[in-house]
């Protein structure tokens, strides 16, 4: 299902891609990327059970991609407050994926940096597995960050890097009954084309 979200910010990107780039071993961009998610829990009481209920491979689609959404809508907000410690990170974000935001927003925090514009977002889920109660989905998604920028907040000049089309490749899990973003990667602009 093609769904094209537009959202405010997330200029940061920037930082998120010089940051993946330090520790890329080639150009080409991956097709999946690694996750290191925790296990979903085993847990047997009533309420984890409930809550570890199947779905079908719609509900996890949906699941994935309003998961992948939250996490780059609560990013925008904590790049546009200049806030590493927003409070919505964690619920849609976990692990690598979690670390990487933090990392990116604590990096523009320290050069008193915030980011405001326009992001549009085409997420897909590329997979899913197991295939008939999915608990995992690989999400693609070619975004454009054209119309964003990252600024200094005391008004101060900075020139901000040109935005443009960018792929992500985002890992999420259904960990502990909630779909949470845990690997997440933004390549270079001109990486995908709409």
């Amino acid at each position: 299902m093609k769904r094209a979200t537009s959202l405010i910010g997330l200029a940061t990107a920037v930082t998120l891609t010089a940051l993946l780039a330090s520790c890329a071993e080639d150009e080409n961009p991956p097709t999946t990327l690694p996750t290191s998610a925790p296990p979903v829990s085993t847990s047997t009481s009533p309420s984890a059970a409930a809550s570890a209920a199947a779905e079908t491979p719609e509900e996890a689609r949906q699941h994935a991609i309003d998961a992948y959404v939250g996490m780059q809508t609560a990013f925008e907000k904590a790049s546009a407050a200049g806030e590493p410690s927003y409070p919505d990170l964690p619920k849609y974000a976990t692990s690598a994926a979690l670390t990487l935001l933090t990392n990116g927003l604590n990096a523009n925090k320290r050069q008193g940096l915030l980011a405001r514009g326009q992001t549009i977002f085409h997420p897909q889920v590329a997979s899913l597995s197991p295939p008939a109660a999915p608990t995992r989905a690989s999400v693609r998604d070619c975004m454009d960050t054209s119309k964003t920028e990252r600024y200094k907040a005391d008004g101060s000049p900075y020139k901000d890097s040109p935005g443009g089309m960018r792929l992500v490749l985002a890992e999420v899990e259904r960990i502990e009954g909630a779909w949470k973003v845990t690997a997440v990667g933004i390549r270079e602009v001109g990486s995908c084309k709409r």
